[in-house]
């Protein structure tokens, strides 16, 4: 069982895996030497990352935009990217946000926040392990691609955001960037599979009543039951990762609802099918008696 669920996890986690085309590695050594690096401190690796970061601090109670770096011409060919890294927050007051503007010729600049309750677009608030963050934009329709992209950290009071190492990606027309860079899917697979799924479930248990009614294939009917306990106990687990990983909607509900499923059906029949075939072999057993003492 135990190797069933390990191998169960690892085609889960592959099938999350979605490429996205990098551009640039974005480092705060670099960009401080190159003169790109417009506030904070570079911190090396320590006992709360193994990799350098950036510090930044708001020391007073009232609003304030920290800037952090600005790249220009980073080299964009696609209407559709985004800034990918990984932040880590204490002590925020408020609601802050990371942003980023996109500058674009003749057309101005626009900006980008991380403003939603959860997800890789999650606001700054209190405080908050490392967890990935992505500030996406789409420029479709502009003439040209942006000639410059500015990052920003925003804290209505006190608080002191972190930042690892930052990565600039693009994707194709049809690909999410917020999907592709903190979700495991996005609503469209997160509907099809919870389809095959709910579909593959009803099924099972469809032969498994057909079966147990007729008093038929005890050994399917029960592996059929405990493998449905151990598809739901791996979603349930994966459901509860999900939430402690701040996935969107999409991704840990179907999740934990196959989860329960899965666990509270077939733990519940597995007792009941058992007692069931236990009954039925006591009656064959005790017409088998009866049918021995009747005088020939």
């Amino acid at each position: 069982m135990k190797r069933s669920m390990g191998a169960l996890v690892l085609c889960v986690l592959a099938t999350c895996a979605q490429a996205a085309d990098v551009l640039r590695e974005i480092s705060w050594a670099s960009l401080k030497q190159a003169g790109a690096l417009l506030g904070g401190e570079v911190r090396p690796a320590d006992a709360s990352a193994t990799f350098e970061y950036l510090e930044l601090k708001n020391t007073e109670p009232v609003a304030r935009t920290l800037a952090v770096f600005k790249l220009d011409r980073p080299g964009i060919t696609k209407s559709r990217y985004a800034i990918l890294g990984e932040v880590r927050y204490e002590a925020v007051e408020g609601t802050g946000y990371l942003e980023m503007w996109s500058t674009f010729a003749q057309k101005g600049s626009f900006f980008t926040r991380t403003l939603d309750p959860s997800g890789p677009a999650q606001r700054l608030s209190g405080s908050s392990p490392w967890r990935s963050f992505a500030l996406p934009f789409d420029a479709t329709g502009a003439a040209a691609p942006a000639e410059n992209l500015t990052v920003n950290v925003a804290l209505p009071g006190r608080g002191t955001v972190y930042l690892g190492p930052l990565r600039l990606v693009e994707y194709a027309a049809d690909e999410n960037p917020l999907a592709v860079a903190g979700a495991w899917w996005g609503p469209r697979t997160a509907g099809l599979v919870g389809g095959i799924v709910g579909s593959v479930l009803g099924c099972v248990g469809a032969v498994i009543g057909v079966l147990a009614g007729r008093g038929k294939g005890r050994a399917v009917v029960l592996g059929l039951a405990r493998g449905m306990l151990v598809v739901g106990v791996v979603s349930l687990v994966l459901g509860v990762v999900a939430l402690v990983r701040a996935q969107p909607y999409e991704v840990f509900y179907p999740l934990l609802l196959v989860g329960i499923v899965g666990v509270v059906v077939p733990a519940s029949l597995i007792r009941t099918l058992r007692r069931r075939y236990e009954e039925l072999e006591l009656r064959k057993i005790t017409a088998q008696d009866l049918s021995a003492r009747r005088p020939a």
